[in-house]
């Protein structure tokens, strides 16, 4: 939109310096009529139902991700755990063994 207004006040001003003031009055009606017709689009457009359908569905969407993520990362630490748990047990056993082996030569 702010291009619009851009590009309506650069024509506006290149009519200016070959026009008329008749012709000046009437292409800053055209210009305002026009600016008043793309803010009224975009109203309409801001408050019409697909729009509207669309922000809740983008919300659900976005709610469902993170319920996805939020499972992903609590399996991935409860895998993490069960690694964790899994390397000490071998840890210990292997100390266990070297005990042992210790024990067993004197």
């Amino acid at each position: 939109m702010r291009k619009l207004i851009i590009l309506s006040a650069a024509a506006l001003a290149l009519s200016l310096g070959a026009c008329t003031k008749s012709d000046v009055n009437e292409t800053t009606a055209d210009v305002k009529a026009a600016g008043k017709e793309v803010g009224d689009k975009a109203k309409e457009a801001a408050n019409s139902t697909a729009v509207k359908e669309a922000g809740a569905a983008i919300k659900d969407a976005a709610h469902d991700a993170a319920d996805v993520t939020k499972g992903a990362v609590k399996g991935a630490a409860e895998g993490a755990k069960e690694g964790a748990a899994e390397a000490k047990a071998a840890v210990d056993a292997k100390n266990g063994d070297a005990d042992k082996d210790k024990s067993e030569k004197k």
